[in-house]
């Protein structure tokens, strides 16, 4: 709310991805501060959809594998499902995705374009190549101009459960509609705690 009273724009870092960190920032931060996002910055990046496509596991200290240094068109594709699966996540809530593809000095052309062009397909309103690691605020020049116009695009926020409903339905819609569970089982530990918070009222908070 500071940050409001000092700048146009605001953006803020809701945590890592947009099934850990995002549901939890729309679906609680934003439930109690009324402060609604107009737009979704979906950060990307050769090397983790390589990864994420099944690239050789990185260990830190060792050199990275050729995979991730060189060009390779069709790992990187494999790994592009993992990026639409994040903006869908976002689209939940009604809300519009810019893509910024963070661009490293290994990455191709071709790669980044890939990584443009798909996210696009996805959905996405605008996918913009940052630099801003190599070329300072000139860099990022281009993402910000996407964001400020996404912004002022009109979005249909909407929480992905209502508060009424008990902790199970909101534990499976979350396990459901977010990471795709076919649904949830429950140990007797577990069981126990939901009859504990639902007899203390807890029932009706956010999970």
């Amino acid at each position: 709310k500071i940050a409001l009273k000092l700048a146009d724009y605001v953006i803020t870092e809701s945590g890592f991805g947009a099934d850990i960190g995002m549901e939890k920032f729309f679906d609680i931060k934003c439930r109690y501060s009324g402060l609604i996002q107009q737009v979704v910055v979906m950060v990307a990046t050769v090397r983790a959809l390589k990864m994420h496509g099944g690239g050789p596991k990185v260990v830190a200290g060792k050199p990275l594998a050729a995979e991730y240094t060189e060009e390779n068109l069709d790992l990187l594709g494999a790994g592009l499902p993992n990026l639409a699966r994040h903006i869908q996540n976002a689209f939940k809530y009604g809300i519009n995705v810019v893509v910024a593809v963070n661009s490293f000095a290994t990455d191709t052309p071709a790669e980044v374009e890939l990584i443009r062009e798909a996210a696009l397909q996805m959905g996405a309103m605008d996918a913009v190549v940052s630099t801003h690691w190599a070329d300072g605020g000139k860099g990022a020049k281009a993402l910000a101009e996407a964001v400020v116009k996404a912004a002022e695009k009109k979005s249909n926020f909407q929480f992905l459960y209502p508060l009424n409903i008990s902790i199970k339905d909101k534990i499976e819609t979350i396990a459901r509609e977010i990471y795709r569970a076919d649904g949830v089982d429950y140990t007797p530990e577990a069981e126990a705690q939901v009859e504990r918070y639902t007899r203390l009222g807890f029932d009706k908070l956010p999970i």
